[in-house]
């Protein structure tokens, strides 16, 4: 059982491909979850940005999750509400806050056997419930929200329809699984470059075109504890930016995204007296991005490292007390001052609280953080603080 959840999971990348990012889990696998979250960034020099000069970033945000299993078929339903606010200041001293808010875009994920339990197919629906069409102020602020470096809750609002199918074949023996997938991708997420090329001075509409991820998993037991490694490679199509009242034939902003490569590697590692203990590690490689007429830009290549450490102290069920440290060092895209292209390197803290019930499991987890950004223009340190809850179902629904 435990390996069918990890080939799951594998698909849900396969099909997905989500940026690595080594955090604090705050939900156990559910039937259901919920996971109100507040984070805020200060910056001690405020970063010079075309709003202004950025003092302040914070953003609350709604994420849930329902999941139904039936017949080995799983099917997850996932959106979330946020609301985002940027504070800049001006040379006079004054302050100028832009925000954006809205629900995003609802995601569909099914995943089951096809003629083996060994094959499973994936197909997800993007549902366009999210605001795709932003006006400069709303553009300003996600050029923000969005940014790698800050791991805001929430950094995709709306782009519209997409789909994704994948293939995944698992392979098992004595202890160990591995599992080879491919996926093809109507995309649904904002990419950097696309908030960097976009101007924050008009209306913005961005339209992500396709993917194609080839992933290889391996899952193993050693010893008391379980070894879980991922690999993730993508290629894309050409993706449009439309900006203002330019019409629909103008492609001067259009850009394709490189070939990236992705990793990530989790131990869980059993001991006395802890109900969750893990160390994780992740890297990612991105390279350049090709202009409207196909020329390389030299500086909007990156790479990223992230790890963490988390461990919660109790036994299997009633109150424990979650523990966890985490760093990340991002390149960072020369190519653009915006801060969603800024360098960072950045470590954190987590305490909270978790009580483990027969039937749900609650969080609430504080975390700080303390890092440099540099956008190429300016550096300045950050002190950042999220503020967590989450309530959600421990047993899958049958």
């Amino acid at each position: 059982m435990r390996r069918t959840r990890w080939v799951v999971a594998v698909t849900w990348y396969a099909g997905a491909a989500h940026a690595v990012a080594a955090q604090t889990t705050l939900l156990h696998s559910a039937a259901w979850s919920a996971s109100p979250t507040a984070s805020v960034w200060h910056f001690a020099t405020p970063l010079p940005q075309s709003g202004g000069d950025l003092a302040d970033v914070a953003e609350t945000a709604m994420p849930f999750r329902v999941r139904f299993i039936r017949n080995n078929w799983s099917a997850d339903l996932t959106g979330a509400a946020a609301f985002g606010a940027v504070r800049f200041t001006t040379s006079s001293g004054d302050g100028r806050l832009l925000t954006i808010a809205g629900p995003t875009d609802i995601k569909l994920r099914v995943s089951g056997p096809l003629l083996s339990d060994l094959t499973l197919l994936t197909v997800g629906v993007n549902v366009p419930t999210g605001k795709s069409n932003l006006n400069s102020e709303e553009m300003s602020a996600l050029q923000v929200l969005a940014a790698p470096a800050l791991q805001m809750p929430t950094v995709s609002f709306g782009i519209g329809p997409g789909v994704t199918v994948g293939l995944l074949r698992a392979f098992k023996g004595d202890g160990w699984a591995v599992a080879i997938g491919a996926s093809g991708e109507r995309r649904s997420e904002y990419s950097p470059v696309a908030l960097a090329l976009s101007s924050g001075t008009s209306e913005t509409k961005l339209t992500p075109g396709l993917a194609a991820h080839v992933t290889v998993g391996l899952d193993r037991t050693m010893g008391q504890g379980r070894l879980s490694m991922l690999l993730v490679g993508d290629a894309y199509s050409e993706d449009k930016v439309r900006i203002g009242g330019l019409p629909a034939a103008d492609s001067s902003n259009d850009y394709t995204l490189g070939p990236q490569l992705s990793g990530t590697m989790q131990y869980e590692f059993g001991a006395a007296g802890w109900r969750e203990s893990s160390i994780s590690v992740g890297a990612r490689a991105r390279t350049q991005y090709a202009d409207a007429v196909g020329a390389k830009v030299a500086g909007s290549s990156g790479t990223y490292f992230e790890g963490a450490l988390n461990a919660v102290r109790g036994g299997p069920e009633g109150a424990g007390l979650i523990i966890g440290t985490d760093a990340r060092w991002h390149s960072g895209l020369s190519f653009t001052e915006a801060m969603v292209g800024a360098a960072v390197s950045a470590v954190g803290i987590t305490l909270g609280v978790d009580r483990a019930g027969h039937s749900t499991s609650t969080r609430f987890v504080v975390r700080g953080s303390y890092g440099t950004f540099d956008t190429g223009a300016s550096r300045s340190a950050g002190m950042g603080l999220t503020v967590g809850f989450s309530i959600g179902a421990r047993r899958e629904a049958q």
